[in-house]
């Protein structure tokens, strides 16, 4: 079978042969997913130019597509005029269609009588609105559902509302979809409605908002769902979260940033309104500093200067990254037009201009980091064994880096002043990291949009990230797995949550807006009362992001040693829920190593 790519759909080039032979020859003389990205490959963890995205769903059900076509017929440029007119008529053609196979196989006649209606004509009940959301939801390959329960509130008339929400999560789940938002704006009853549709549910990851104004029955519903070991929901902090990325764009208005959904996995993006970059790149920050030990540690007579050095190839290869980012956003303006997403987030329509082109009413990149905490412990073990103790040589220790010297790892990844467990002087050292690697960022612009924002998001790249990194001074082995969080390495966070939290918010996580992601196992028995004042903690001192695992040590090695017997287990990764046993054996030992709290 000869198949292409065309705005998010693989079709069957022999089969539109036989129905469209000029169509086939267009598709082959103009391959419209052709863009070449030209970011470097060692810094593409878990993201290339990648773009997730969400309709505006609320503005589809409270107007239907219809309505659309006289703001269509105003686009100046001929062809995204007639091209979304086409569109339009296709998902018409597609509709008639699905009620038409409904009614062969004698379908309930409200599903009949709703599909017949939208998405073409305004909702005016909640299951004809969540009818609309699940179709539109597969007009852009079930990617992600937004903010559900604040934008089906409207017509919201007091139904039990958890079987639909069962339903619909069901559908996005079986598709590979992702993520939806609650809670950005207030606990309307809906958001306790998805919380009880979500017991047991993989999918979709879900972000909470949460603060002191958070009431007692959305945090018992919420911690009731972690302990069902679904590893949902995540918790988010609404103030410091939507407040720094007001901060950092002005040009989101207080009532756009409400719409936050985490694209993909949890990647900043406001919901039908946003052209995000997500990942546009992942910046293996291990591999850079493995190169400097081998490269110019032994030039260095002190601490700063190596530390400058490091820095200076960190800037360098973060101006690489964006420029090229930069280029391939202008190559896929030219060659990836999407007609499906600029029919479906505003404001490409009223712009007349294509969702790849400038069209989406904001625009920024994401650039992730990989191996931040395996960096920052490498610098404090550097800092201490080679110029404050002098217990080895630069020398000494590349050669023992470059033998993979099990006894200097173990010794390396032993010592006490390390991220995670309570040192202020290494956490002064995380802030200090940090924020001289972020703040690269700050003054790139990308060729469309507002510009770039850091990220700590590595999904299941953690264990292949490191692969080509030999042995790193935090006491990792030469190509064993990163560090999948911005929580301690496994193993170091001796002291308990508390103190491995107190570490994570000493990092710049105000510039980090693109998701920071914390992962946290918890113990099924753990109190609601304890996890509770553990989070809001957090996020008293500026955490912005944390997800949970709910499971025990005995279950996660029973799952390692016999992943199919134990398929029901689900855990969370680098900013993502999976079923354990479809994950590396790689990460799958890591995850296993996980300290287990409360």
């Amino acid at each position: 079978m000869r198949i292409t790519y065309m705005d998010g759909i693989w079709f069957d080039l022999k089969y539109i042969e036989e129905k469209d032979a000029e169509l086939a020859k267009y598709i082959n003389d103009h391959p419209v997913h052709s863009y070449r990205s030209s970011v470097p490959k060692e810094h593409t963890v878990a993201g290339n130019m990648y773009t997730h995205s969400m309709p505006n769903y609320e503005r589809i059900c409270s107007e239907g597509f219809d309505s659309y076509i006289p703001r269509i017929e105003k686009i100046e440029d001929k062809d995204i005029r007639e091209g979304l007119l086409e569109l339009i008529e296709g998902i018409r053609c597609y509709a008639a269609r699905c009620v038409e196979y409904l009614r062969s196989v004698n379908a309930d006649e409200k599903l009949i009588a709703a599909l017949s209606k939208v998405p073409m004509r305004p909702c005016e009940t909640f299951y004809e609105a969540v009818v609309c959301w699940n179709f539109v939801m597969y007009l852009d390959c079930c990617d992600n559902l937004g903010c559900v329960a604040k934008g089906l509130l409207p017509y919201y008339k007091g139904e039990d509302a958890v079987p639909l929400f069962e339903n619909l999560f069901d559908n996005l789940d079986i598709n590979g979809g992702y993520s939806m938002s609650i809670g950005t704006d207030g606990y309307d009853p809906l958001v306790m409605q998805c919380l009880k549709a979500l017991r047991g549910k993989r999918r979709p990851m879900t972000e909470l908002f949460v603060g002191k104004d958070t009431p007692d029955e959305v945090w018992d519903a919420a911690l009731d769902v972690v302990k069902n070991g679904g590893g949902q929901p995540a918790f988010y902090n609404r103030d410091v979260l939507l407040g720094g990325l007001c901060r950092r764009f002005p040009e989101i208005s207080d009532t756009d940033v409400k719409k936050f959904c985490g694209g993909g996995c949890t990647e900043s993006m406001l919901a039908g309104l946003s052209n995000v970059g997500s990942l546009d790149a992942g910046i293996n920050l291990a591999l850079i500093l493995d190169r400097c030990i081998h490269e110019h540690l032994e030039d260095c007579d002190t601490y700063e200067e190596f530390y400058g050095i490091f820095m200076a190839e960190v800037k360098k290869v973060c101006d690489t990254v964006m420029r090229e980012i930069a280029s391939s956003q202008k190559e896929r303006a030219e060659q990836n037009p999407l007609p499906m997403r600029t029919l479906l987030v505003d404001d490409c329509i009223d712009k007349g201009l294509d969702y790849n082109c400038g069209g989406a009413r904001y625009m920024w990149s994401i650039i992730s980091f990989a191996g931040l905490i395996n960096v920052i412990d490498s610098m404090v073990v550097l800092r201490n064994f080679v110029y404050e103790t002098k217990k080895y040589t630069a020398k000494e220790v590349c050669d023992l880096l470059k033998n993979n010297n099990a006894a200097f790892l173990s010794e390396a990844k032993a010592f006490k002043e390390c991220y995670g467990n309570g040192c202020d002087s290494t956490n002064a050292e995380a802030n200090r990291i940090s924020t001289d690697i972020f703040s690269n960022l700050d003054r790139g612009r990308p060729y469309f949009g507002l510009g770039y924002i850091p990220a700590s998001i590595q999904f299941s790249q953690a264990a292949a990230s490191g692969i080509g990194v030999g042995a790193t001074p935090d006491g990792r082995s030469a190509g064993s797995p990163l560090c999948e969080s911005l929580g301690a390495i496994h193993g170091k966070d001796s002291k308990g949550p508390t103190v491995m939290l107190e570490s994570v918010t000493s990092l710049d996580l105000a510039r980090a807006l693109g998701i920071p992601v914390v992962n946290l196992t918890v113990n099924p028995g753990f109190e609601n009362n304890i996890l509770k004042a553990l989070i809001l903690g957090y996020m008293d001192n500026g955490g912005i992001q944390l997800q949970l695992t709910c499971t025990n040590k005995e279950k996660l090695l029973a799952a390692h040693k016999a992943p199919d017997s134990h398929k029901d287990l689900i855990v969370r990764v680098g900013g993502y829920s999976e079923y354990f046993y479809r994950l590396p054996e790689n990460l799958r030992e890591s995850i296993v190593q996980r300290s287990i709290y409360l």
